[in-house]
């Protein structure tokens, strides 16, 4: 219910020259940027869906869409904070830059392929 209710906010809210204008396929820093706001946010996999469909019907990318679910699900603040008490910083910077890449990639691949 809260991924439609977000996702109903974002279709109706949000404007579509604002997300067309940051985060359409024309813009190359789309995906990065996607990655890393999606990095510190928590999106449930049931939120998933409807969301990247309203971002879509917003005229997001596809390939930053693709990067804003995987950097979201890869790594969130809250796990950030969880895995600080049991690792050391060098280990959670290892774990978030290869969250980054892998979301970042996959954005730019998924680009590519789609």
């Amino acid at each position: 219910m809260a991924g439609i209710a977000v996702g109903s906010m974002i279709y109706g809210f949000m404007p579509t020259e604002f997300v067309a204008s940051i985060a359409s396929e024309d813009n190359s820093f789309a995906i990065p940027v996607a990655a890393v706001i999606g990095i510190p946010l928590y999106i449930r996999a049931e939120a998933v869906i409807p969301l990247s469909a309203a971002l879509a019907a917003k005229g997001m990318g596809l390939g930053a869409i693709m990067a804003l679910i995987i950097g979201s699900a890869g790594a969130s603040l809250t796990e950030v904070i969880l895995l600080k008490s049991i690792f050391k910083h060098q280990m959670i910077t290892a774990f978030l830059m290869v969250t980054l890449s892998m979301a970042v990639g996959a954005g730019y691949l998924y680009s590519f392929l789609f």
